[in-house]
């Protein structure tokens, strides 16, 4: 008798139940947190389906010559930290939630996350807090600015572009749009013909772009140039989107008021000597969050669930999924 699938969920802190019972259709599941790209090099060569998140980057020099995994399951659309061409060489299949955007219409975490991280900035949320927290109430320091009248440029009209835009308009502001694509679909923002008039007549710049070789660098020196003085930028997408150097020049030079950011260039390696964090150690313009825009308790639960019946799937056993497929 073939011996069942072995499957690997290599980071399980608060894994979905729901999905735990649809994987166990398909083989043993294994909850064992993998704590080292050794360890994960290792796994491949034990298991047969690995479930991960953003912990790793997988790449070559990650996945073993002979791997017995044979399915690699991330719940995100962006698969930067996955090197495809390697895993196609081995004979690892992956799959993500690239794509689906029917189903990720009411995954709505990170567009939540970049209307906070706006308000957060331009409402000197931390330093007031942390202020109150060493003893001070002093409300004239924190005086800040509304979103309501103002123009906001968001780059990209994907799914969380179109999204991003729907907030923000709620708060009354102008929205603007641009893509490199012709085909998007409606949104509610203005799209314009080029970036440099969004970046010319936006206030704040929200980032919603897959990161591909195309989109690296982005917003760059010429990009910073072009926007209005005194602007804010958010980026929620990936941090090599976003030139840092250029970044920091801009927020030196005052061309730039504030930027927040859920993502950093390097990442998940970022510690206290990256250049955009110690620039945050020093100054109260910018807001880093730990890459957390799609990290909820409700995003998760749905994520997880509908990779576990991609898994089955894809396996050929959508059969035991039932109705709810």
């Amino acid at each position: 008798m073939k011996a069942p699938l072995r499957i690997l969920v290599a980071e399980p802190k608060d894994f979905s139940d729901t999905a735990l019972q649809v994987l166990r259709q398909a083989g043993d599941v294994f909850l064992d947190s993998v704590s080292s790209t050794v360890e994960l090099t290792h796994a491949l060569t034990e298991f047969d389906v690995i479930l991960l998140r953003l912990k790793f980057s997988v790449t070559g020099q990650v996945l073993p010559d002979r791997s017995r995994c044979r399915l690699l399951a991330v719940p995100t659309t962006g698969l930067d930290h996955i090197d495809l061409d390697a895993c196609a060489e081995r004979g690892i299949q992956v799959i993500s939630l690239a794509g689906e955007r029917e189903f990720l219409r009411d995954v709505r975490a990170t567009a939540e996350h970049t209307v906070a991280l706006a308000l957060s900035l331009m409402r000197h949320l931390p330093e007031a807090a942390r202020s109150v927290q060493q003893g001070n109430w002093d409300r004239d320091r924190f005086r800040g600015n509304e979103l309501f009248g103002k123009t906001a440029g968001v780059v990209g009209l994907g799914r969380l572009g179109v999204l991003t835009s729907g907030y923000f308009a709620a708060f009354g502001m102008r929205v603007l749009g641009y893509d490199v694509r012709d085909d998007v679909g409606p949104s509610p923002a203005l799209k314009v013909a080029t970036m440099e008039r969004l970046l010319r007549e936006s206030d704040l710049v929200s980032v919603h772009v897959n990161y591909t070789p195309a989109t690296r660098h982005l917003i760059d020196q010429a990009e910073f140039t072009q926007m209005r003085r005194g602007a804010v930028l958010i980026n929620t997408s990936r941090g090599g989107v976003v030139n840092e150097t250029a970044l920091l020049d801009a927020l030196r030079s005052g061309r730039l008021a504030g930027a927040a950011l859920d993502v950093l260039d390097g990442e998940p390696g970022i510690d206290a000597s990256h250049p955009v964090v110690q620039y945050a150690q020093r100054h109260g313009n910018i807001l880093i969050t730990p890459h957390i825009g799609g990290n909820t308790f409700e995003s998760f639960e749905k994520t997880e669930v509908f990779i576990a019946r991609r898994i089955l799937s894809t396996l050929g056993i959508e059969d035991l999924l039932g109705p709810d497929r």
